[in-house]
Protein backbone atom coordinates (compact mmCIF):
# COMPACT_ATOMS: atom_id res chain seq x y z
CA UNK A 1 0.00 0.00 0.00
CA UNK A 2 1.40 3.39 -0.97
CA UNK A 3 0.65 6.79 0.57
CA UNK A 4 -2.07 7.68 -1.94
CA UNK A 5 -3.90 4.45 -1.11
CA UNK A 6 -3.45 5.15 2.61
CA UNK A 7 -5.13 8.54 2.19
CA UNK A 8 -7.95 6.94 0.24
CA UNK A 9 -8.49 4.52 3.14
CA UNK A 10 -7.93 7.05 5.98
CA UNK A 11 -4.86 5.22 7.26
CA UNK A 12 -2.67 8.21 8.18
CA UNK A 13 -2.12 8.06 11.93
CA UNK A 14 -2.39 11.51 13.49
CA UNK A 15 -4.66 13.04 10.87
CA UNK A 16 -8.21 13.41 12.08
CA UNK A 17 -9.79 13.03 8.68
CA UNK A 18 -12.71 11.11 7.28
CA UNK A 19 -13.41 10.68 3.58
CA UNK A 20 -12.29 13.69 1.53
CA UNK A 21 -14.87 16.18 0.27
CA UNK A 22 -13.38 15.68 -3.17
CA UNK A 23 -10.20 14.58 -4.93
CA UNK A 24 -8.50 16.03 -7.98
CA UNK A 25 -6.08 14.08 -10.12
CA UNK A 26 -3.49 16.02 -12.09
CA UNK A 27 -1.01 14.62 -14.58
CA UNK A 28 1.55 13.93 -11.84
CA UNK A 29 -0.31 14.12 -8.50
CA UNK A 30 -3.45 13.39 -6.53
CA UNK A 31 -4.95 16.09 -4.31
CA UNK A 32 -7.33 15.41 -1.40
CA UNK A 33 -9.69 18.20 -0.26
CA UNK A 34 -11.12 18.20 3.26
CA UNK A 35 -13.17 20.73 5.21
CA UNK A 36 -10.29 23.08 5.97
CA UNK A 37 -7.16 21.49 4.49
CA UNK A 38 -5.77 20.05 1.29
CA UNK A 39 -3.16 17.30 0.96
CA UNK A 40 -1.08 16.76 -2.18
CA UNK A 41 0.80 13.56 -3.03
CA UNK A 42 2.84 12.81 -6.12
CA UNK A 43 2.09 9.66 -8.09
CA UNK A 44 4.48 6.72 -8.07
CA UNK A 45 5.34 6.89 -11.75
CA UNK A 46 8.17 7.72 -14.10
CA UNK A 47 7.77 10.92 -16.07
CA UNK A 48 9.94 12.59 -18.69
CA UNK A 49 11.48 14.85 -16.04
CA UNK A 50 12.15 12.28 -13.29
CA UNK A 51 11.28 9.05 -11.52
CA UNK A 52 8.85 9.38 -8.60
CA UNK A 53 9.37 5.70 -7.75
CA UNK A 54 12.82 6.74 -6.47
CA UNK A 55 12.79 7.88 -2.83
CA UNK A 56 15.69 10.27 -3.42
CA UNK A 57 13.99 11.92 -6.39
CA UNK A 58 10.69 12.18 -4.48
CA UNK A 59 12.47 13.73 -1.50
CA UNK A 60 14.40 16.27 -3.57
CA UNK A 61 11.33 17.21 -5.58
CA UNK A 62 9.08 17.59 -2.52
CA UNK A 63 11.66 19.74 -0.72
CA UNK A 64 12.10 22.11 -3.67
CA UNK A 65 8.39 22.11 -4.48
CA UNK A 66 7.40 23.11 -0.96
CA UNK A 67 10.20 25.67 -0.66
CA UNK A 68 9.21 27.56 -3.81
CA UNK A 69 5.47 27.29 -3.25
CA UNK A 70 5.65 28.56 0.32
CA UNK A 71 7.35 31.71 -0.92
CA UNK A 72 4.90 32.22 -3.80
CA UNK A 73 1.78 31.27 -1.79
CA UNK A 74 2.53 31.90 1.91
CA UNK A 75 -1.19 32.03 2.81
CA UNK A 76 -1.83 28.54 1.40
CA UNK A 77 1.22 26.29 1.93
CA UNK A 78 1.48 25.10 5.54
CA UNK A 79 3.76 22.08 5.98
CA UNK A 80 5.84 19.49 4.21
CA UNK A 81 5.05 16.28 6.11
CA UNK A 82 7.32 13.25 6.31
CA UNK A 83 5.89 9.81 7.04
CA UNK A 84 7.03 6.23 7.63
CA UNK A 85 5.05 3.05 7.12
CA UNK A 86 4.09 1.07 10.23
CA UNK A 87 2.07 -2.05 9.54
CA UNK A 88 -1.04 -1.04 7.64
CA UNK A 89 -0.71 2.66 8.58
CA UNK A 90 1.60 5.62 8.03
CA UNK A 91 3.08 7.57 10.97
CA UNK A 92 4.53 11.08 10.97
CA UNK A 93 8.33 11.27 11.02
CA UNK A 94 11.12 13.77 10.60
CA UNK A 95 11.92 14.83 7.06
CA UNK A 96 15.37 13.26 6.92
CA UNK A 97 14.30 9.74 7.96
CA UNK A 98 10.95 9.85 6.14
CA UNK A 99 10.01 7.14 3.65
CA UNK A 100 7.51 9.36 1.85
CA UNK A 101 6.06 12.85 1.94
CA UNK A 102 2.94 14.92 1.37
CA UNK A 103 2.22 18.63 1.28
CA UNK A 104 -0.37 20.15 3.59
CA UNK A 105 -2.20 23.28 2.47
CA UNK A 106 -5.09 25.44 3.54
CA UNK A 107 -8.21 24.72 1.56
CA UNK A 108 -8.92 27.24 -1.19
CA UNK A 109 -11.92 27.80 -3.43
CA UNK A 110 -11.38 26.63 -7.02
CA UNK A 111 -13.97 29.16 -8.13
CA UNK A 112 -11.47 31.85 -7.21
CA UNK A 113 -8.72 30.71 -9.54
CA UNK A 114 -7.88 32.92 -12.50
CA UNK A 115 -9.23 30.46 -15.08
CA UNK A 116 -12.71 30.50 -13.58
CA UNK A 117 -12.64 34.23 -12.91
CA UNK A 118 -11.76 34.92 -16.54
CA UNK A 119 -14.32 32.50 -17.96
CA UNK A 120 -16.97 33.98 -15.65
CA UNK A 121 -15.96 37.56 -16.54
CA UNK A 122 -15.41 38.27 -12.83
CA UNK A 123 -12.04 40.02 -12.95
CA UNK A 124 -11.03 43.47 -14.15
CA UNK A 125 -7.94 45.26 -15.41
CA UNK A 126 -7.02 46.62 -11.99
CA UNK A 127 -7.01 43.14 -10.43
CA UNK A 128 -5.01 41.72 -13.35
CA UNK A 129 -2.47 44.50 -13.01
CA UNK A 130 -2.16 43.69 -9.30
CA UNK A 131 -1.60 39.99 -10.09
CA UNK A 132 1.16 40.82 -12.57
CA UNK A 133 2.85 43.28 -10.23
CA UNK A 134 2.72 40.90 -7.25
CA UNK A 135 3.97 37.99 -9.34
CA UNK A 136 7.03 39.94 -10.46
CA UNK A 137 7.80 41.09 -6.92
CA UNK A 138 7.66 37.54 -5.53
CA UNK A 139 9.67 36.15 -8.43
CA UNK A 140 12.44 38.62 -7.73
CA UNK A 141 12.52 37.42 -4.10
CA UNK A 142 12.45 33.80 -5.25
CA UNK A 143 15.31 34.44 -7.65
CA UNK A 144 17.37 36.00 -4.89
CA UNK A 145 16.70 32.98 -2.65
CA UNK A 146 17.40 30.34 -5.32
CA UNK A 147 20.16 31.86 -7.45
CA UNK A 148 22.92 29.89 -5.74
CA UNK A 149 21.04 26.57 -5.99
CA UNK A 150 20.62 27.01 -9.74
CA UNK A 151 23.88 28.88 -10.34
CA UNK A 152 24.92 26.68 -13.27
CA UNK A 153 21.71 27.52 -15.12
CA UNK A 154 22.30 31.22 -14.55
CA UNK A 155 25.49 30.91 -16.62
CA UNK A 156 23.58 29.88 -19.75
CA UNK A 157 22.87 32.18 -22.68
CA UNK A 158 19.22 33.08 -23.11
CA UNK A 159 19.37 32.02 -26.77
CA UNK A 160 20.45 28.51 -25.75
CA UNK A 161 17.75 28.32 -23.06
CA UNK A 162 15.10 29.51 -25.50
CA UNK A 163 16.04 27.08 -28.29
CA UNK A 164 16.04 24.18 -25.82
CA UNK A 165 12.61 25.28 -24.55
CA UNK A 166 11.20 25.38 -28.08
CA UNK A 167 12.46 21.84 -28.59
CA UNK A 168 10.81 20.76 -25.33
CA UNK A 169 7.53 22.37 -26.40
CA UNK A 170 7.69 20.51 -29.69
CA UNK A 171 8.36 17.17 -27.99
CA UNK A 172 5.43 17.68 -25.60
CA UNK A 173 3.05 18.31 -28.47
CA UNK A 174 4.41 15.27 -30.33
CA UNK A 175 2.90 13.23 -27.47
CA UNK A 176 -0.64 14.12 -28.63
CA UNK A 177 -0.56 13.70 -32.44
CA UNK A 178 -4.27 12.90 -32.58
CA UNK A 179 -5.01 16.38 -31.21
CA UNK A 180 -2.21 18.37 -32.83
CA UNK A 181 -0.72 16.83 -36.00
CA UNK A 182 3.06 16.76 -36.16
CA UNK A 183 3.03 18.89 -39.31
CA UNK A 184 1.14 21.66 -37.51
CA UNK A 185 3.55 21.53 -34.57
CA UNK A 186 6.55 21.74 -36.89
CA UNK A 187 5.08 24.74 -38.70
CA UNK A 188 4.32 26.75 -35.56
CA UNK A 189 7.59 25.93 -33.79
CA UNK A 190 9.51 26.47 -37.03
CA UNK A 191 8.11 29.99 -37.45
CA UNK A 192 8.89 30.83 -33.83
CA UNK A 193 12.43 29.47 -34.12
CA UNK A 194 13.10 31.35 -37.36
CA UNK A 195 11.94 34.62 -35.81
CA UNK A 196 14.00 33.96 -32.68
CA UNK A 197 17.26 33.32 -34.52
CA UNK A 198 16.91 36.61 -36.35
CA UNK A 199 16.30 38.64 -33.22
CA UNK A 200 19.18 40.31 -31.35
CA UNK A 201 17.17 40.21 -28.12
CA UNK A 202 18.32 36.68 -27.31
CA UNK A 203 21.96 37.24 -28.26
CA UNK A 204 22.27 40.56 -26.43
CA UNK A 205 20.45 39.45 -23.28
CA UNK A 206 22.58 39.76 -20.13
CA UNK A 207 22.54 36.44 -18.23
CA UNK A 208 22.74 38.38 -14.96
CA UNK A 209 19.11 39.32 -15.58
CA UNK A 210 17.88 35.73 -15.74
CA UNK A 211 15.11 34.83 -13.32
CA UNK A 212 13.68 31.82 -11.58
CA UNK A 213 10.58 30.84 -13.55
CA UNK A 214 7.34 29.36 -12.27
CA UNK A 215 4.48 27.33 -13.72
CA UNK A 216 2.08 30.26 -13.54
CA UNK A 217 -0.81 29.18 -15.72
CA UNK A 218 -4.25 30.52 -14.79
CA UNK A 219 -5.36 27.48 -12.74
CA UNK A 220 -2.39 28.13 -10.45
CA UNK A 221 -3.32 31.72 -9.62
CA UNK A 222 -5.93 31.96 -6.88
CA UNK A 223 -7.39 34.58 -4.57
CA UNK A 224 -7.33 33.49 -0.94
CA UNK A 225 -8.61 35.76 1.83
CA UNK A 226 -8.54 38.58 -0.70
CA UNK A 227 -4.85 38.08 -1.54
CA UNK A 228 -3.39 36.65 -4.72
CA UNK A 229 -1.50 33.37 -4.32
CA UNK A 230 0.59 31.45 -6.85
CA UNK A 231 0.21 27.72 -6.16
CA UNK A 232 1.77 24.56 -7.61
CA UNK A 233 4.44 26.72 -9.22
CA UNK A 234 7.46 24.41 -9.56
CA UNK A 235 8.20 23.56 -13.22
CA UNK A 236 8.72 19.78 -13.22
CA UNK A 237 11.86 19.79 -15.35
CA UNK A 238 14.84 21.44 -13.67
CA UNK A 239 16.08 23.17 -16.84
CA UNK A 240 12.71 24.98 -17.10
CA UNK A 241 13.23 26.73 -13.77
CA UNK A 242 15.57 29.49 -15.01
CA UNK A 243 14.98 31.87 -17.90
CA UNK A 244 13.60 35.23 -19.00
CA UNK A 245 11.19 36.87 -16.55
CA UNK A 246 9.33 38.23 -19.56
CA UNK A 247 8.27 34.69 -20.43
CA UNK A 248 6.14 34.22 -17.30
CA UNK A 249 4.63 37.66 -17.85
CA UNK A 250 3.67 36.65 -21.38
CA UNK A 251 2.33 33.36 -20.11
CA UNK A 252 -0.02 35.19 -17.77
CA UNK A 253 -1.06 37.58 -20.54
CA UNK A 254 -1.73 34.65 -22.89
CA UNK A 255 -4.13 33.04 -20.43
CA UNK A 256 -5.92 36.35 -20.02
CA UNK A 257 -6.17 36.89 -23.79
CA UNK A 258 -7.43 33.38 -24.54
CA UNK A 259 -9.82 32.98 -21.60
CA UNK A 260 -10.78 36.64 -21.36
CA UNK A 261 -9.88 39.22 -24.00
CA UNK A 262 -6.88 40.92 -25.59
CA UNK A 263 -7.92 44.21 -23.96
CA UNK A 264 -7.76 42.61 -20.53
CA UNK A 265 -4.37 41.10 -21.40
CA UNK A 266 -2.96 44.59 -21.96
CA UNK A 267 -3.32 45.19 -18.20
CA UNK A 268 -0.77 42.45 -17.52
CA UNK A 269 1.93 44.31 -19.43
CA UNK A 270 1.33 47.76 -17.92
CA UNK A 271 3.51 47.33 -14.81
CA UNK A 272 6.21 45.28 -16.53
CA UNK A 273 9.33 46.25 -18.41
CA UNK A 274 8.79 46.82 -22.11
CA UNK A 275 9.85 44.08 -24.50
CA UNK A 276 10.02 44.02 -28.30
CA UNK A 277 6.68 43.17 -29.90
CA UNK A 278 8.12 40.18 -31.73
CA UNK A 279 9.52 38.72 -28.50
CA UNK A 280 6.12 39.13 -26.91
CA UNK A 281 4.53 37.18 -29.76
CA UNK A 282 7.12 34.40 -29.60
CA UNK A 283 6.60 33.98 -25.87
CA UNK A 284 2.82 34.08 -26.31
CA UNK A 285 3.09 31.30 -28.90
CA UNK A 286 5.11 29.14 -26.51
CA UNK A 287 2.70 29.87 -23.66
CA UNK A 288 -0.34 28.95 -25.76
CA UNK A 289 1.24 25.70 -26.99
CA UNK A 290 2.06 24.63 -23.43
CA UNK A 291 -1.52 25.29 -22.38
CA UNK A 292 -2.91 23.50 -25.44
CA UNK A 293 -0.90 20.42 -24.43
CA UNK A 294 -2.07 20.69 -20.81
CA UNK A 295 -5.76 20.97 -21.68
CA UNK A 296 -5.65 18.24 -24.30
CA UNK A 297 -3.91 16.00 -21.76
CA UNK A 298 -6.81 16.37 -19.30
CA UNK A 299 -9.48 15.98 -22.01
CA UNK A 300 -10.55 19.62 -22.10
CA UNK A 301 -10.30 19.89 -25.86
CA UNK A 302 -12.64 22.87 -26.22
CA UNK A 303 -10.32 25.10 -24.21
CA UNK A 304 -7.19 23.50 -25.72
CA UNK A 305 -8.39 24.38 -29.22
CA UNK A 306 -8.69 28.04 -28.25
CA UNK A 307 -5.05 28.06 -27.20
CA UNK A 308 -3.95 26.24 -30.34
CA UNK A 309 -5.81 28.72 -32.56
CA UNK A 310 -4.21 31.61 -30.66
CA UNK A 311 -0.73 30.10 -31.18
CA UNK A 312 -1.34 29.59 -34.89
CA UNK A 313 -2.52 33.19 -35.38
CA UNK A 314 0.47 34.60 -33.49
CA UNK A 315 2.90 32.40 -35.45
CA UNK A 316 1.51 33.57 -38.79
CA UNK A 317 1.92 37.20 -37.66
CA UNK A 318 5.66 36.88 -37.01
Amino acid sequence: MNLIEAFEQNLIDGLNTSSPDKTIETIISKIFFYEEKVFKIYKYEKFFFGDFTSLQFRKDFYFEDFSQNQLMAPEVYLFLRGVKKAGDKYLFSGREEAEDFFIEMKKFDDNNNLTNLLLGKKIDKIQLGTIAEEMVLRLKKLTEAKRDKYKNYFKNRLLDIHIADLESDKNLLYLIPSNVPKEKVDKIIGLALKASLKNRYYLDYNSDNLSILIDNHADNIVFFNGKVQFIDVLPPKESWRVGDLNFVICRLATDVAVLGSSKLADAVYVNCEAMPEKIKRIYEIRSALIQAWCFYSVNKSEIAEKYLKFAEEKALSL
